[in-house]
């Protein structure tokens, strides 16, 4: 019994569809949704990692995942930024900027 089986059997039914409803919307909206899943678990890795076997099972399109992904991307820059605030010092937020 294999990882990809226990997904697909928990994946079945109404759980796929509300998934793809919650995936399937304009580009811009995927973008902050990405975002702001990253800031809040505070990793685009997290993020990535749940979205790509979802696009393997077909949950999602793999063209829905790509706006996810670049906002998972942004949420990380702004993770780091809100870092570098804690401090005083203005060089940590210009290698928050970099």
């Amino acid at each position: 019994l294999g990882l990809v089986n226990v997904l697909q059997r928990g994946l079945m039914g109404m759980s796929t569809r509300i998934i793809y409803k919650a995936t399937n919307v304009p580009g811009i909206f995927a973008l902050v949704i990405g975002a702001a899943v990253t800031v809040l678990v505070q990793s685009s890795s997290i993020t990535t990692s749940v979205l790509t076997p979802l696009v393997g099972l077909g949950v999602i399109q793999l063209e829905q995942m790509l706006p996810l992904t670049l906002g998972a991307n942004i949420g990380t820059t702004v993770t780091g930024l809100l870092a570098s605030l804690v401090s005083d010092s203005v060089a940590a937020l210009q290698v928050a900027l970099c």
